[in-house]
């Protein structure tokens, strides 16, 4: 297998797509904007600022596989940040009454639309929500609980625990050793397995050097030369089947409840319903 792009693992199903986690959160914009017009307070909430995200889970789960692609870019994926991102700046909340009515409260020390933001005021004749416009939106959507709308932790778990098990798994540690190898043979003896090679703080400029693009490439034909994307996808899917027959009652309960955000998220952005 020369790339997992195109692979489903196991787990996700019980994971957010991109396309899902886009539509929770324009219908939580729409909900907040719809609960802030009730009060007589016109307010727009901020457009999403979307970083860099690969095309799949698994497009670049284990690293660059395309030679060409490695060779151009080295081992930064087009259109990702090649040095560490500054955090964005918060955006700026409405101040006096109108920030009261969006985060349910004036207490600076409170989480805007937490729990802590009892709600309760009286604005322009309308009681405000616990938690504001905010909390009243993730109450809608159902995004309210510990994962705050995101992927649920048991998942998530399962997700990050079986591509390490599949790391150190021998299977897979024997066809590093072979990468390992192969890396050598082309000038590079430094690197245990291609997460290192990646990873080297040399990589850290603002664009590829010509060494990166030769080590990224070498690493993609060194990987597609002794499948270790084949071996690495199997042994990872195979662990990620024995946690969800594990974890089954609790998946299956977070499945439905990712089915029933998204109909819920549906509503607020004025979907119709499938035809029966």
């Amino acid at each position: 297998m020369e790339s997992a792009a195109s692979r489903s693992l196991p787990i996700d199903p019980y994971l957010l797509t991109n396309d899902q986690a886009d539509r929770l959160d324009a219908a939580r914009r729409t909900l907040v904007e719809r609960c802030m017009n009730r009060f007589g307070i016109t307010y727009r909430p901020p457009d999403p600022v979307t970083p860099f995200r690969p095309r799949t889970r698994t497009q670049y789960r284990y690293g660059v596989t395309d030679p060409a692609d490695a060779a151009r870019y080295g081992f930064a994926p087009p259109g990702s940040p090649r040095t560490p991102p500054r955090p964005p700046s918060p955006p700026a909340s409405p101040s006096g009454e109108a920030g009261v009515v969006l985060t349910g409260t004036d207490d600076p020390k409170a989480k805007p639309g937490s729990g802590a933001a009892k709600g309760g005021q009286r604005v322009n004749g309308r009681t405000v929500p616990a938690g504001g416009c905010l909390g009243e939106a993730r109450a809608a959507l159902r995004t309210d609980g510990a994962e705050a709308g995101g992927d649920a932790p048991v998942a998530d778990r399962i997700n990050a625990e079986s591509f390490e098990k599949a790391r150190r798994d021998p299977r897979v540690a024997a066809v590093l050793a072979r990468w390992a190898d192969c890396m050598k043979r082309r000038g590079f003896p430094s690197y245990g397995d291609p997460l290192q090679a990646g990873a080297d703080p040399a990589w850290r400029t603002p664009e590829p050097s010509a060494k990166e693009r030769e080590a990224a490439a070498a690493d993609a034909r060194c990987k597609k030369e002794h499948n270790v994307v084949g071996v690495w996808f199997t042994v990872d899917a195979a662990y990620q089947r024995q946690e969800i027959e594990r974890n089954a009652k609790e998946l299956a309960a977070v499945k439905a409840e990712l089915a029933a955000r998204q109909e819920r998220a549906g509503g607020a952005l004025g979907e119709l319903p499938p035809a029966p």
